[in-house]
């Protein structure tokens, strides 16, 4: 018989004057990997933080390793053994592994700490998960796939019951999710039950036993492994087809990049016209920041060019055309691109008046562009505080800024990370929507599923070299993970 180890019955929570979670149902079993996948984003935060901690809520029950924990009437106020990786490591960088692992945790009482026998129990545990990692390194020098795996091997010393990996893979690459997800099995293989939060079923369904999908705070449909088939997925998502089946008009000259060499690029050349949008995919991950890191000027490029309208920009030159050329939108994009400080228009206006320095950005210019954009945005144009706004207006501020600034070529490093169905169709829009104007969008990618949307040629990368490409007509051979 299976030993349950979560249950929760029609939980209903209330917060901010809202129903976060309406009737919400979950059972999830020991040695199980269970995978929610979440249509829009609300109640979400509410779970994660009702599962760790037994806060207060309005109606319902809730079951940890068969004991109630929480109901509408009572509650114990304890902490439920649950681990919670995420984005944000909660490992101490200038640790080592073995102190990360052992010395910080709930009972751990020992004043005198006999490292070499702490090492050897750590190297045990190691090979029993079949990891290699040292167990002296000092966490600020591992990867981000090292990092989960002792943040994993963490949680399994301190004996939780319950390890909850939340949106992990907008932080990992392809090849290290893929390793992680691998992990994650050998885990529950011995006993330990993990929920696991994804944005797509692509990502979710490969690995999980059960997997469900959530919307508006209630589950609305578990599939089982058997019924973890694609046709089934459909009346549970929502299209991201183009209705407005209008191109570019644009009709200027071809952009080539030549030979693009840096530090984890080797000669990259390809061609794209006006309006095009092309996906770079990498498993690695490595090239994206290493690209943009020269464009942005942090770094050269070690050789190669790049051919606009027939002008040519290298290194000696690509810091001053680069920042009229080219826009970039960077990943999580409405937390490192906002200003939360200033105004809707006066973030929809930044950097314009670098790309026209002869003008001067006043008040009577300001009014002049929210007149011009009310057609496409509406009211929130006029908004003082950005803050009030939910994610798409955020991400109009993002990609209509670049529409203002019309460079020839934008870099958008991974779009869809941290965003619902809802917001990654809005997303898509936003893409479409340069492209009509004529603007070259170039996506930096770690997965690919959404990116083929709104794409017209796919080139993948390995060891920063081009060794396959695909048009539209292929995307549906495309057989790499994704």
């Amino acid at each position: 018989m299976k030993k349950e180890i979560l249950r929760m019955e029609n939980v209903i929570t209330e917060g901010n004057d809202m129903t976060n979670l309406d009737n919400f149902n979950l059972h999830i079993f020991q040695g199980e990997i269970f995978g929610l996948i979440g249509i829009n984003e609300h109640g979400k935060d509410r779970l994660v933080q009702l599962i760790c901690k037994n806060i207060p809520i309005k109606f319902g029950r809730i079951y940890f390793s068969g004991h109630q924990v929480n109901s509408y009437h009572h509650r114990e106020e304890i902490q439920n053994k649950v681990y919670l990786l995420g984005q944000n490591s909660r490992l101490v960088d200038n640790l080592t592994v073995t102190d990360n692992i052992f010395v910080l945790r709930k009972g751990f009482k020992k004043y005198c700490i006999n490292k070499r026998v702490l090492a050897n129990q750590l190297v045990f545990l190691l090979q029993d998960m079949e990891v290699n990692i040292d167990p002296r390194a000092i966490c600020m020098e591992l990867s981000e796939y090292e990092r989960c795996v002792v943040e994993v091997l963490k949680a399994i010393i301190q004996g939780t019951r319950l390890i909850m990996v939340d949106d992990i893979s907008n932080v990992l690459s392809t090849k290290d999710l893929d390793n992680f997800k691998k992990l994650l099995i050998k885990a529950a293989h011995k006993g330990y039950t993990v929920l696991y939060f994804g944005n797509h079923h692509e990502e979710v369904f490969p690995f999980c036993n059960r997997a469900a999908f959530m919307k508006d705070g209630k589950v609305i449909k578990v599939f089982d492994k058997k019924d973890m088939k694609d046709e089934n997925v459909i009346p549970y998502t929502i299209s991201f087809e183009d209705k407005d089946k209008k191109t570019s008009e644009e009709n200027g000259s071809a952009i080539y990049f030549h030979d693009i060499t840096t530090e984890d690029l080797h000669n990259l050349t390809f061609s794209m016209r006006p309006g095009e949008c092309v996906v770079l995919y990498d498993k690695s991950k490595r090239s994206q920041q290493d690209l943009i890191s020269c464009l942005s000027g942090e770094k050269e490029l070690e050789a190669g060019f790049i051919e606009i309208s027939g002008e040519m920009i290298d290194k000696r030159n690509l810091r001053k055309k680069g920042k009229v050329n080219f826009g970039i939108i960077e990943g999580q994009a409405i937390e490192t691109m906002l200003f939360y400080d200033m105004s809707y228009i006066d973030n929809l206006s930044f950097l314009l008046d670098f790309k026209t320095p002869h003008v001067r950005i006043t008040e009577n210019v300001k009014k002049s562009i929210q007149r011009e954009y009310y057609k496409e945005l509406g009211e929130e144009v006029y908004v003082a505080d950005i803050r009030t706004l939910d994610k798409k207006s955020l991400y109009n501020i993002v990609y209509y800024r670049i529409h203002l600034l019309n460079p020839k070529v934008v870099f958008i490093v991974q779009p869809f990370s941290n965003a619902d169905m809802y917001v990654r169709r809005h997303i898509i829009h936003l893409i479409r929507t340069l492209k009509r104007k004529g603007i070259a969008v170039i996506i930096l990618a770690v997965t690919i599923s959404d990116s083929l949307f709104v794409a017209d040629k796919l080139l993948l990368l390995e060891d920063g070299t081009i060794t396959q490409e695909y048009l539209p007509d292929a995307f549906g051979s495309i057989e790499i993970s994704i």
